[in-house]
């Protein structure tokens, strides 16, 4: 279960090749050395993570690198919660990350099956968001639940469209951002916890990401799922 996404999200994990960012994702608060970010949520679907940046360089708006470590942790509908360790580099090139991180061997391979930062909607949107009705492409990832070989779990969001701003209080404060809707499944799987199999239903959640443009950031994800709602937001950001 250390490698449930759920997380899922957030996240936010899958097997990654490359993640969706957004315009200036490299000039966030965090994206620097010493930078911090904390997310902590609650409700059915739980997730939390506290994330430190260090090994910044910067080539650009939109074309940076970092090394991101830390700790998320995700809970479920009932199901045994856990945590995961998070020790990524990050690539953002024209507006896409992609994140490695070291094998048995010293090497730096792709993200496979583990923590999925893109859950975290800190690294969702590829293009500025200028206007309500503006819209964005579905986004499709994949999470391996467990170290059993079980088939991943696939995860698709329809497209998404961003509604009037609206003032929203965070932990930057008081924030003018963008609340962009969009509906996200994933399928049924089975995973294997301390030697027992259990089912994980499939899911179908509404959910709103509050882009805030002001700091370039995501600052909170609502969803509900069955008539019961769950958040995941930015408490703490430096």
């Amino acid at each position: 279960m250390r490698s449930f996404w759920f997380r899922i999200l957030a996240v936010c994990a899958f097997g990654v090749a490359a993640a969706p960012a957004f315009a200036g994702m490299c000039q966030t608060p965090f994206m620097h050395d010493g930078g911090h970010v904390t997310l902590a949520g609650q409700g059915t679907f739980n997730l939390g993570a506290d994330l430190s940046f260090s090994e910044v360089s910067k080539q650009g708006d939109n074309s940076c690198k970092a090394r991101v470590q830390g700790k998320a942790t995700y809970g479920l509908a009932g199901l045994p919660g856990g945590s995961s360790r998070v020790d990524y580099w990050m690539t953002v090139r024209n507006g896409e990350a992609s994140f490695e991180k070291q094998d048995e061997s010293g090497r730096r391979v792709p993200v496979q099956g583990k923590f999925d930062l893109r859950m975290l909607g800190l690294f969702s949107y590829a293009q500025p968001i200028t206007h309500a009705g503006q819209t964005f492409p579905g986004q499709h990832f994949q999470i391996q639940v467990d170290n059993k070989g079980s088939k991943p779990v696939r995860i698709n969001t329809t497209e998404r469209t961003v509604g009037e701003k609206q003032t929203l209080q965070t932990a930057a404060g008081a924030q003018s951002c963008w609340p962009v809707r969009y509906t996200r499944t994933s399928e049924a799987t089975q995973a294997s916890f301390s030697g027992l199999v259990l089912p994980i239903p499939a899911m179908t959640a509404q959910v709103t990401d509050w882009y805030c443009p002001d700091v370039s950031m995501v600052m909170k994800q609502e969803s509900v799922q069955s008539g019961v709602s769950s958040y995941v937001e930015v408490t703490e950001l430096r």
